[in-house]
């Protein structure tokens, strides 16, 4: 945000820092942000919150004069030595009293964490960085007032991830006690020596916040102090303390109480009996001879991935199959929004439809430690699903039921399974997920029917069953204008014919974003208007919008569908390493998906592991052999690691001729290369300006590289997104004209 220097107050001869705000964020935003830290740090006056002396502008750039702390960051200081919990809480405290004094003003600061804590030399802590905080609907309002629509969106993610509350986490509304929550990672990490929530990459750690449960403080932390530390830690906003003046309260109270505490004497341990011995080797027996009982068994292992394969349809009509699919996909969606399960997704549990094989088999293959089996049976306006849950590891039944309700109910029907299904492998689900899974509206049958139909087209992922499946959609929403799912799958529809090349883009993207937030607008707890809006706005080149939809999109669902479509925005960023987790995490949970399975290899491709992108190339094409992006990949990949043969022979269709050409220039035939290049490119053909750029570039003919990159960057190519992590432009990274492609994408 800005630059900090130290500086003399020549006038009352005192150390003072100065912040500037960076040049290179000087936009209106970020010097709001910079005036608005100004003003709410200036109007408050406690001993620790940092005192503001002045603010001002030098040289077109916004600057803000605080007293000077000469200590460093509250990090800093733990580890110049080892701290006792009571230095500790001491510290803490007085920020605690300093955060209470600015809720007390109206204030959220949403921004607590260590980095914006400056402890003094002499041990005295402050409190800084004001630029997050906001307003609550007036100063001095009860302290769990929430902020203002106007003062945050919902849906907007702002402060840092690591110290983030749930509800400010999933972008919902914020009041002073998402502020308590911040404060109790820090406390939590100064007593811990790490963080309570972590992960490998943001969007973990944003889960681990939202769903997980931090390691239990050590024994070294007083009884007391870890219960206010689980207490300020509470995922729900109303199980924590109410207001920052409680917490202190109670913080005071454990320092006050340690120093009346007398310090114990230590006591001689009382002799032992022969009778003690005695009893105490009965004891040891009756354990032994007990164990065997207490050993892990299969039967009893918890249940933390399942797959719901597809329901029979025992309609007697085969017209009725979109019906029973899409059914199924529905009770897959309702249980992807339990984050504590891992759900096998909709591409590879439908390889099982039909199937003979046996529970243990396709725990085997998926990686699921249960499945879900039924059938659907559709008479007139009624609709009858038999269910039952199996345990892939013995083969058992756990529970069954049959459900019997009128097809207007079919997005409760599904819910309602759901729901069974998690209480009887006793899965945890927050209240937010409960209210969404329960918070099922009637439609009209008529509407579903089409609605469900668009889904069995997009289910095909063609451009022609996409084209398909848009009149349906928009035949739902005529007959229930109501029906937000359905305005989900148009955009989303719209969305995916942008990606497999339909030419009108804009349009296309209008009509998708349009659709997408009126989907939010009906109902805000839908992941798939946030992924399409994400992707959109990739498109559209707009950065900071597409990770805010990404990031609520994979909150809401953490299918493998949603983390695969997050991935391309982590490689536009060059987060190469953070793309091939999330891609892991997607093949897990879908691994029977050849797009997956393309897109893990498109990972490590990017990240130039092209060994071993090569394996999840060839899964690709085994689960699905008419992959072409999979098969022209791998082609790549055998050329890039001195397989030229194997790359060649793969490319002997005519549609794989741009290909061939690129995998002649990766192997030194750049003769035949450009022959193969011109001859795409004449007149009256419609090449794939990206791909010809590649040709070009492999060559060493950068001029011809750039008019053809220029040209993809014209039609906002599909696959332009990646441009910053392309091995094949890594030869013309710092010429300018790269650069200024680059800018004009606006890529960060």
């Amino acid at each position: 945000m800005g630059e900090v220097f130290r500086a003399l107050d020549t006038k009352l001869n005192r150390p003072v820092a100065i912040k500037f705000l960076s040049r290179e964020l000087a936009d209106t935003a970020a010097r709001q942000r910079f005036q608005r830290e100004a003003k709410m740090a200036s109007s408050l006056n406690h001993p620790h919150i940092i005192t503001v002396h002045d603010a001002g502008e030098f040289d077109g750039r916004q600057y803000l004069v605080t007293e000077y702390v000469d200590g460093g960051t509250l990090n800093d200081w733990a580890k110049e030595h080892k701290r006792t919990w009571k230095q500790i809480v001491e510290l803490l405290t007085g920020v605690a009293d300093g955060l209470a004094a600015a809720h007390q003003a109206g204030m959220v600061h949403r921004d607590v964490k260590p980095a914006n804590i400056l402890v003094a030399r002499n041990g005295y802590a402050k409190l800084a960085d004001f630029g997050l905080a906001r307003l609550s609907e007036a100063a001095g309002v009860d302290a769990t007032r929430t902020l203002t629509a106007a003062s945050t969106q919902a849906g907007m993610i702002v402060g840092t991830i690591a110290y983030m509350s749930p509800e400010q986490a999933s972008g919902r509304e914020m009041d002073t006690r998402s502020d308590i929550f911040s404060f109790g990672i820090v406390l939590y990490e100064m007593l811990a020596g790490s963080r309570p929530f972590l992960g490998s990459t943001n969007l973990e750690v944003l889960q681990t916040i939202i769903h997980g449960t931090p390691r239990p403080l050590g024994d070294d932390v007083p009884i007391a102090l870890r219960t206010v530390v689980e207490k300020a830690l509470e995922k729900d906003s109303a199980d924590r303390y109410q207001s920052m003046q409680e917490l202190v309260v109670d913080l005071r109270k454990l320092v006050r109480r340690s120093a009346e505490r007398p310090a114990a004497t230590a006591a001689k341990p009382p002799k032992r009996s022969g009778i003690w011995i005695g009893v105490a080797a009965a004891v040891v027996l009756l354990i032994a001879a007990t164990t065997w009982k207490l050993l892990p068994r299969a039967d009893a292992a918890p249940i933390r991935s399942i797959a719901v394969l597809p329901l029979a349809n025992l309609s007697g009509d085969p017209n009725q199959e979109y019906f029973s699919d899409g059914t199924t996909e529905a009770l897959i969606s309702s249980l992807a929004q339990i984050h504590s399960l891992d759900v096998i997704s909709r591409t590879s549990v439908m390889r099982y439809k039909g199937t003979t094989k046996t529970a243990r088999e396709i725990g085997r293959e998926t990686g699921a430690d249960a499945i879900v089996e039924g059938s659907l049976q559709r008479s007139g306006n009624r609709v009858r699903v038999a269910v039952q849950l199996i345990r892939t590891a013995t083969d058992k039944h756990i529970w069954a039921d049959t459900y019997d309700r009128d097809l207007s109910d079919a997005l409760k029907l599904e819910s309602e399974v759901a729901q069974s299904i998690a209480r009887q492998i006793q899965a945890e689900i927050t209240p937010e997920e409960s209210g969404r899974l329960k918070n099922m509206r009637s439609v009209v049958p008529e509407a579903r029917d089409e609605y469900l139909l668009g889904r069995y087209g997009i289910g095909k992922n063609s451009a022609e069953s996409l084209a398909a499946a848009i009149p349906h959609f928009q035949r739902a929403i005529q007959l229930q204008p109501d029906f937000a799912d359905a305005y989900a799958s148009l955009a989303f529809a719209w969305s995916e014919r942008v990606l497999l090349g339909y030419p009108k883009q804009n349009e296309a993207l209008q009509i998708s974003s349009a659709a997408a937030l009126k989907a939010l607008e009906l109902n805000p707890n839908l992941s798939l208007p946030h992924l399409t809006l994400g992707w959109n706005m990739m498109f559209a080149w707009d950065w900071a919008g597409a990770a805010e939809h990404f990031q609520r999109a994979v909150v809401l669902d953490h299918s493998a569908k949603t983390t695969r479509y997050c991935t391309a925005y982590l490689y536009a960023l060059g987060r190469t390493q953070e793309a091939i987790e999330l891609a892991d995490r997607s093949t897990k949970t879908d691994p029977l998906s050849a797009e997956n399975q393309f897109s893990n290899g498109l990972a490590h491709f990017q990240a130039r592991l092209y060994a071993e992108a090569i394996p999840h190339y060839q899964r690709a094409l085994e689960l699905n052999p008419q992959d072409r992006l999979s098969r022209n990949s791998l082609a790549e990949c055998f050329a890039r690691t001195g397989r030229q043969k194997e790359a060649i022979a793969l490319l002997d269709r005519p549609e794989d001729r741009t290909e061939l050409g690129i995998v002649y220039a990766l192997t030194g035939r750049r003769a035949e290369a450009l022959q193969i290049a011109r001859s795409i490119s004449k007149p009256g053909l419609n090449p794939d300006p990206l791909a010809l750029a590649c040709i070009y570039f492999l060559v060493g003919d950068k001029d011809s590289g750039f008019v053809w990159l220029t040209k993809a960057v014209d039609a906002h190519h599909p696959f332009v997104y990646g441009i910053k992590i392309f091995p094949f432009l890594d030869e013309v990274r710092f010429d300018p004209r790269f650069q200024a492609l680059v800018t004009r994408m606006k890529l960060p």
